[in-house]
């Protein structure tokens, strides 16, 4: 049934193209270009890591050593933890969750430094997060999803190895590979299996850049054969983490410019089409980053010195089952650093936040990309960005976008500096969550939503109501 539902998702929501616009452009109106909409002024946090969990809620969180945060914990609860660097006794939360439905959040407690953390949701829809800085580089931390007063669940050191800046990726058989970290060129499993419990992943050193690395946060994807597809700087191989062995190494991105943190892009594994096919074609968009030596202009101690480059305006397309796979490239409309990316439901990728110069990093951003970005990955070349309306909060870094059930995307956060600023500072440590609505949130385009008239449904009716879009869409 994966492959009617692929179909059906795809001409549920299949919209006319829209003419591109220069990416500066300045909209107010919410006609074809989407909307937004401020649900809070203030969540009194950092959406630096969103979850959105089964039962509509999501989980936020920033950093405990921001120092205290504008909101306080419940019921007179105070984080006292000796190894804190800046706020050893904190009455303040550091986590929230955001019900969506009913546009409200509540304090939640973390106990150790969930910084540039990560983490996936398990089989049983619980959030899984793991790592982080200083106490919480070893840590395990779950949020399992409810209706009441449920609060993290943290489990102690169980990381074998410091686990700051790693990837986490579900598996097939529910355990969690988590891979690399800041001098950690290796991975690990949770919950743990047999000895040893570290792997070396030489990759990792091999594409360790000296002073800016490049390699943080690699790009995790699992591939149609079970085996990884790890990007990382400005390469990538497809990994077999049973045995530990590189399957396929692929060429380098065109231009040879990182693509991880710190020059931070952002990619997504596009919708797979022929899933009844011997192999199937698993396709990986990566777009943005930053050149060669941005981290080092950028972070010169001397201010004169500093220069903010301008981000990486390409995409790059592979097609990783291919015997001899290739890049692709394109151009944006406009570059983009500490962007992310979001596949939407009409199988359309969604590119948002970040900036036009610089890199990750301390006050490292220039120049707000305040105007997402829809990419067409069926349209044809040359013609597959579509420029949108601009928000007017910029997102820099430590932002986030996810998508949501309603076909929302749930925007928030922004705050380049090392605590809490919201004065004296070129971009303010922002609290604020918003709401994205793509253009097929339109109200113009209601006749090409699904409606759901029957509980039940047969793979003849699928294929039925599968033809009738095809006839419509040979209209458009």
């Amino acid at each position: 049934m994966h492959r009617y539902t692929s179909i059906l998702l795809f001409f549920l929501f299949l919209q006319l193209f829209f003419a591109v616009q220069p990416c500066h452009r300045v909209v107010t109106s919410a006609a074809a270009g989407g909307r937004w909409q401020l649900l809070q002024k203030s969540i009194g946090i950092v959406a630096m890591h969103m979850q959105l969990l089964n039962n509509d809620r999501v989980v936020i969180y920033d950093r405990t050593d921001f120092g205290r945060s504008n909101l306080s914990l419940p019921h007179g609860k105070c984080r006292n933890n000796s190894w804190e660097l800046v706020i050893k006794y904190d009455c303040t939360a550091h986590s929230v969750e955001y019900d969506v439905l009913a546009n409200k959040f509540r304090p939640l407690m973390v106990q150790t430094d969930v910084w540039c953390s990560s983490g996936a949701v398990v089989p049983d829809g619980s959030l899984v997060q793991t790592g982080g800085f200083t106490d919480g580089e070893r840590k395990v931390r779950t949020f399992y999803p409810c209706n009441g007063d449920c609060d993290w669940v943290e489990t102690g050191d169980g990381l074998k190895a410091r686990r700051w800046y790693a990837t986490n990726h579900i598996l097939p058989d529910g355990k969690q590979i988590i891979i690399g970290g800041r001098r950690q060129f290796n991975y690990e499993f949770y919950p743990k299996t047999s000895s040893p419990d570290v792997y070396t992943l030489p990759f990792l050193a091999q594409t360790n850049d000296l002073d800016s690395e490049n390699n943080l946060y690699p790009f995790v994807f699992l591939n149609s054969d079970g085996n990884l597809f790890i990007f990382a700087n400005n390469r990538a191989i497809l990994f077999d983490y049973k045995t530990g062995k590189v399957v396929k190494t692929y060429p380098a991105i065109p231009g040879g410019d990182p693509r991880s943190y710190p020059s931070t892009g952002s990619a997504v594994l596009l919708p797979l089409k022929n899933l009844d096919a011997a192999t199937i074609e698993a396709e990986l968009l990566v777009c943005g980053g930053a050149p060669k030596g941005s981290f080092e202009m950028a972070t010169k101690r001397k201010s004169a010195e500093r220069k903010f480059l301008k981000a990486l305006d390409t995409c790059g397309r592979i097609k990783i089952n291919e015997p001899n796979p290739q890049w692709v490239m394109e151009t944006m409309p406009c570059s983009r650093v500490m962007g992310d990316m979001t596949l939407l439901p009409n199988g359309v990728v969604l590119i948002i936040n970040g900036a036009g110069d610089g890199t990750a990093g301390w006050e490292n951003g220039r120049s707000p990309a305040l105007n997402p970005v829809l990419y067409w990955p069926g349209g044809a070349a040359g013609s597959r960005f579509e420029p949108l309306n601009p928000s007017t909060i910029p997102r820099m870094y430590h932002s986030t976008a996810i998508l949501l059930r309603d076909g929302r995307v749930l925007v928030g956060g922004s705050n380049p500096h090392s605590g809490y600023e919201f004065t004296g500072v070129l971009f303010p440590t922002e609290l604020s969550l918003e709401a994205f609505s793509p253009p097929y949130l339109d109200s113009k385009n209601k006749y090409l939503r699904p409606k759901i008239v029957s509980s039940t449904a047969s793979k003849g009716s699928a294929v039925a109501l599968i033809g009738t879009l095809l006839k419509a869409a040979s209209h458009f």
